[in-house]
């Protein structure tokens, strides 16, 4: 029976803890004992057991399994098994189209029903019905052998040759276009023979030849989205190393076409102009691209490029750059694909002092804003105000006010809170019921039943959006002592959706305090005489938990040590050699004496300084500060001219307020004034 509940102490691991073993002996003998779990399983045993054998390593019983479960799990995972199966080998089972009916009768019209057929059918060699299914035509890759068999059974016209040139324009794999019949390929109009040889053997000539082609310009114009081919020929271009060449020739050509086309090739050129750093040319392509298209994903996403460059080129005023983002800002599709854009806007404003600049747009455009940067931007303009740098107009206070309500969980929320002494839990949701059980969401209970955690990690995350808000939570909750970095991933793909309003739960498992580590991280920052909240905020940020986490750049451990540091502070701390990074009492010690090495520094000024110089060293937050002189903690933190250590410490301070608040019943207020934060005073009635 399913599950109803997402507490995970109401949850029953259906399969013995001799799973594996049974597996084992599976793979190498009978099955019988596998037959058995699978009769006193219950719905989709079957569908449980080939992915824990998937899981587990043993491919071939995963696919005797897989058979069973198409052939005796109920719906939807005997359905999912059948047509999985024979998308993949189309002669996994007897009779397969009998069954593709069978299925078909019971459950009505299914598109992976008709993917299964399609490959049965190309399996088979049965051209007539293959042709058959081209009434059902939408040319994605799967359908080549339904558009070969056409081409293969009827006399190349006008309408076929149409349908088979823009299967070769617009399909996302190229190498199914070998399907395609010799003869019926030569038969194309001769530009698309080229781009029919371009895409099948990445000939820049032949890529050139299509581009070029006066018969290409003259389509009729389509405003869908680009083709694959300009990401092919960028691509190639980059490995022959005639990125200049090709950016050129992409912007010429773009200038000549329009709609998707002109829309692709620009953006390409764009591209290939950023790779050489040749951000002016970049730029004007990316908004070259912008212009193809009505408001849209692909508008925006050349949009977001264009500034990209923009940000990189030194030669551009400040009036150019007020005046592009205005443009922008007054015409993207959605404002949350340009957070980090209007994040570096605000950092480039403070950096330079342009206070005015700041109020002005903000008035303007603030509105508009995604949630966190307009109070991150609320949050600047109440310290300017505080500190004389803004004269008139709006108070600190009202400006915090929008700080909190705009954003209440993110930093600039969370100080306004602090300053204002808000009630943080009156921004908290109430639990609520879940709704009934998708065919999505049944999968993933099922794997949770059957304990195969990482499956059901692994499919919530391939698409998070298809998911309950339950079913994400009860799959958290299945890996927070297991994997809590993973956890925590999956429990923050809630945090984006349109209207969330987190619960207790949702806080806990965005911000968790394993009982193990989190304990000793507690315990070590008392005795060392630290707020434990920074520490776990710290340790929150830096490895979510995960005492086994080595980054790209070498930090190990749950506080990311790099190898250099670690050698100085065990020596330091009198540590054996062969200390290891990766025991958590060890590293949680470091780390603790570490940051409070830090805080008795005379070059730094309270806690967010620490934090700076924890992630980007105390030389840089010294020179940082004589660059900018004068700035209150708040501005001089997005003043600093690094983006990896300016969003560090909202990070930790962020987490680290809600870890007083969680675990320790602590308001913002409250931990702020114990960290000797700047505080502003304004009027609280």
């Amino acid at each position: 029976m399913l599950l109803t509940s997402c507490r995970p102490e109401d949850r029953t691991v259906l399969p013995p803890a001799g799973l594996e073993n049974l597996l084992e002996n599976a793979a190498s003998g009978s099955i019988t004992e596998l037959e058995r779990l699978a009769e006193d399983g219950g719905t989709g045993a079957w569908f449980a057991l080939a992915a824990a054998a998937r899981e587990a390593g043993y491919p071939d019983l995963a696919h005797n399994l897989q058979v069973r479960s198409a052939q005796k799990d109920e719906y939807p995972y005997g359905l999912i098994s059948l047509t999985s199966l024979l998308a993949e080998d189309p002669a996994a089972l007897r009779n397969p189209l009998r069954k593709l009916k069978k299925a078909e009768k019971l459950y009505g019209p299914d598109e992976r029903l008709r993917r299964a057929r399609i490959a049965v059918l190309a399996a088979e060699g049965k051209d007539r019905a293959l042709a058959d299914e081209m009434d059902f035509w939408r040319g994605e890759s799967w359908e080549a052998p339904v558009l070969a068999a056409v081409l293969r059974r009827e006399k190349m016209n006008a309408e076929l040759r149409a349908v088979a040139e823009r299967f070769i324009l617009h399909v996302e794999d190229p190498g199914v276009l070998f399907l395609l019949p010799g003869d019926s390929v030569e038969a194309l109009s001769p530009e698309y023979r080229h781009l029919y040889i371009g895409r099948t053997s990445h000939s820049l000539d032949d890529y050139r030849a299509w581009l070029t082609a006066p018969a290409v310009a003259e389509e009729v114009c389509s405003l869908e989205s680009s083709a694959p081919v300009f990401a092919e020929m960028a691509d190639t271009a980059r490995e022959e190393g005639r990125e200049e060449e090709w950016a050129g020739l992409l912007m010429e050509a773009a200038s000549k076409l329009c709609g998707g086309k002109r829309y692709g090739a620009s953006f390409q050129a764009g591209r290939l102009y950023r790779e050489m750093r040749d951000w002016p040319e970049a730029s004007e392509a990316f908004l070259f691209a912008a212009g193809a298209l009505p408001k849209g994903l692909p508008r925006d996403r050349a949009m977001w490029y264009r500034f990209k460059s923009m940000y990189q080129d030194n030669s551009l005023s400040t009036e150019e750059e007020l005046a592009a983002f205005s443009r922008i800002a007054g015409s993207w599709d959605n404002p949350g694909n340009f957070n980090d854009i209007i994040g570096e806007f605000l950092h480039r404003r403070v950096r330079r002092g342009e206070w005015k600049e700041l109020e002005t747009v903000y008035r303007d455009w603030g509105s508009t804003w995604p949630a966190g940067e307009r109070s991150t931007a609320s949050r600047l303009l109440a310290f300017a105000s505080r500190e004389g740098r803004l004269t008139g107009g709006i108070s600190p206070g009202e400006y915090l006010e929008t700080a909190f309500e705009s954003a209440p969980w993110s930093w600039s929320g969370l100080r306004a809170a602090g300053i204002l002494n808000k009630d943080i839990s009156s921004r908290l949701s109430e639990d609520q019921v879940s709704p009934e059980d998708s065919e999505n969401d049944m999968i993933v209970r099922l794997y949770l039943d059957w304990g195969l955690n990482y499956p059901a990690a692994e499919t919530v995350m391939e698409n998070p959006d298809l998911y309950a808000p339950g079913i994400i939570r009860l799959t958290a909750h299945a890996l927070e002592e297991q994997d809590p970095r993973l956890s925590i991933r999956i429990a923050s793909q809630l945090w984006g959706r349109e209207g969330f309003r987190p619960s207790m739960e949702d806080l806990h498992l965005r911000y968790p305090l394993p009982s193990g580590n989190g304990t000793l991280a507690s315990k070590i920052s008392r005795e060392q005489g630290l707020p434990p909240e920074i520490l776990l905020g710290l340790v929150r940020t830096e490895s979510a938990w995960d005492s086994r986490a080595v980054s790209r750049s070498g930090a190990e451990g749950l506080a990311q040590f790099m190898p250099s540091t670690w050698d100085e502070w065990t020596r330091r701390l009198r540590l054996s050699e062969d200390a290891d990074p990766m025991d958590p009492e060890t590293n949680l010690t470091l780390a603790a004496a570490y940051l409070e090495w830090l805080y008795l520094r005379d070059w730094t000024f309270g806690w967010p300084d620490v934090l700076v110089s924890y992630n980007a060293g105390g030389g840089r937050l010294r020179s940082w500060h004589r660059e900018r002189p004068g700035l209150g903690e708040d501005l001089f933190g997005m003043s600093i001219p690094v983006e990896e250590p300016r969003t560090y410490v909202c990070k930790v301070l962020s987490a680290a307020t809600l870890y007083g608040y969680l675990y320790a019943g602590k308001t913002p207020r409250s931990l702020h004034e114990e960290w000797n934060l700047d505080m502003i005073s304004v009027n609280l009635q």
